[in-house]
Formats: structure tokens, C-alpha cells, sequence
């Protein structure tokens, strides 16, 4: 390949990088949403984990953490570290903690979460340490800021 044709397809791709910068930046800020789903810890009623959550992801674009809380005050951590996919979604793998009310915070299982950057929404899975009927439970969220 001649030299000025690699100089143009190497200017078109730092144009269509500079381009997509934005458009991935956009999955900084502020998501949040709702969650189903029943974990079975032991010597306690169910725990409704991601029933409701808030969490963010910085600037940095490489995080997602947050928190969950249910209906019937029981609440956790959760934490993951973004995969891009594409410049329009992005991946996220981690771990939900329980804050059990007789003992220390507890990792108390993972979860995934995969974020639709143009359409602003995020969708995900998460599982438990305990057996629990109906694994996995499922979240939704959207951007919020």
C-alpha cells in the first residue's frame, strides 16, 4: 500500500475514534433501576437483592458500583468492572454484597449487567452463594444523569 493511502486510512480512523468518543462517553453518570428475583440466606426470610439499586459509573469508564435496597430494608454493595463490547454497549461483570443485620457484610453472589449506551437502558443477570429457587434474578435500569 502507498504511503499516502495509509496516511488517509489512518486519518479516517482517528477521525471515526474521535467521533466515538462522545458517543461511549455518554455511560458516565448515574443509572438506576429495579430488580426480581429471591435469595434464600440461611436463618433469614428471603432477601430481595437489586429490588431497587442506584449505582455509577466515573469518568474513568472502567466501574460500575452502587447500591441495592428492598422492601423490606435489607441492603448491599455491589461493584464490577466495564468491558466494551462496542463503542455502543459495554459489559459488566461483578459481586453483590448482603449487609446481614446479625453479622458482617457478605459477598453474596455475581452479577452481570450489559449497558445500551444510545438507548440508554442496561439489562443484567445475578446469581447467590445460597441455593435459591428461580436463579437467576434479573435487573433493569436506565440512565439517570
Amino acid at each position: 500500500m502507498s504511503t499516502p493511502k495509509k496516511i488517509l486510512l489512518t486519518g479516517l480512523a482517528v477521525i471515526l475514534l474521535l467521533g466515538a468518543t462522545p458517543i461511549a462517553a455518554q455511560i458516565a453518570g448515574v443509572w438506576e433501576g429495579t430488580g426480581r428475583g429471591e435469595a434464600y440466606p440461611p436463618c433469614h426470610p428471603p432477601i430481595h437483592p437489586w429490588q431497587n439499586w442506584i449505582g455509577e459509573i466515573p469518568n474513568s469508564l472502567d466501574v460500575f458500583y452502587g447500591e441495592w435496597r428492598d422492601s423490606d430494608c435489607n441492603h448491599g454493595i455491589f461493584k464490577g468492572e466495564i468491558e466494551w463490547v462496542s463503542i455502543t454497549e459495554a459489559y459488566c461483570e461483578g459481586y453483590w454484597t448482603w449487609d446481614d443485620p446479625s453479622a458482617p457484610s457478605i459477598v453474596a453472589g455475581d452479577f452481570e449487567m450489559t449497558f445500551y449506551i444510545l438507548e440508554g437502558i442496561c439489562e443484567g443477570t445475578w446469581t447467590s452463594i445460597w441455593p435459591s429457587p428461580g436463579l437467576p434474578g434479573t435487573m433493569r435500569g436506565r440512565k439517570v444523569h
